[in-house]
């Protein structure tokens, strides 16, 4: 073909015929910017084929991280709920001194509870893949982008159960285990977020178990526990508001996947 159209400009020059030969050669140039246009185009076509299938890759990883956040921020509110419990149980002995003791088991396990923590744990290696990469600018939804940015930005959560965290393992290195022997037969220790085992080691132990009497008018324990207990309940709303949060998210998510199939 293209010797082709060597001998028929060739033929054109040595026959004289100008004026064909430049229609000819405007009509060659408008061949080839169509074939340019085209596998431009093509390749535009290619790569937003390519970008559009990145972006729908990206949104299922990131829904799968913010479902996985979900059940850590409901696994962290119902540990942190029933500590709140414990606590308020723990106050009430201390401040009415003429309520009795109810439940023993309950009260060591109660007062043990204080010592823990837990601290939410959030998935967001996709996020940060695709930040790292520049295909996080893949999400053509603006909105939606800039709230998965702010999502990861937050750091406020964070913040209050680390700076929690710090106060009750201060409490509890400074006073609480010097005073007091918190674990004993009774004692039931938490298996991580879920479930709980009893301390085997101290199945035969008959030395008595913390008392009521023995915490009564510990005026530090007392503020303590008040102090928590507000901590814990700003703790649980910040938990509650996240959880929304990412729940807003994954909707979202789901809805701009649909609108792309």
């Amino acid at each position: 073909m293209i010797k082709f159209f060597r001998r028929f400009r060739k033929d054109l020059i040595q026959k004289n015929k100008i004026s064909q030969y430049l229609k000819y050669a405007i009509g060659e140039i408008i061949l080839v910017v169509i074939g340019i246009l085209i596998a431009l185009q093509f390749n535009t076509w290619r790569v937003e084929k390519n970008d559009r299938h990145i972006e729908k890759i990206l949104l299922k990883n990131i829904k799968m991280d913010l479902e996985s956040d979900i059940q850590e921020l409901k696994g962290v509110r119902a540990f942190k709920t029933s500590q709140n419990k414990a606590a308020l149980r723990l106050l009430e002995y201390l401040i009415d001194t003429s309520k009795p003791l109810e439940d023993t088991v309950q009260f060591v396990n109660d007062f043990n509870l204080m010592i823990y923590f837990t601290v939410p744990s959030p998935n967001r290696t996709s996020f940060d893949i695709a930040t790292s990469t520049g295909y996080l600018n893949n999400i053509t939804n603006d909105r939606l982008n800039k709230e998965l940015s702010n999502y990861y930005a937050n750091i406020g959560l964070e913040q209050h159960v680390t700076e929690t965290k710090r106060f009750i393992n201060a409490f509890n290195d400074t006073y609480l285990i010097n005073k007091y022997r918190i674990f004993n037969n009774l004692v039931m220790a938490l298996d991580g977020q879920g479930g709980d085992y009893a301390l085997e080691r101290y199945k035969d132990d008959n030395r008595p178990v913390i008392q009521l009497q023995d915490i009564r008018g510990d005026v530090s324990l007392e503020n303590y526990l008040n102090n928590l207990s507000i901590r814990l309940e700003i703790g649980i709303i910040g938990l509650e508001r996240e959880e929304s949060w990412a729940l807003r998210l994954v909707g979202d998510i789901e809805e701009e996947l649909n609108l792309k199939n």
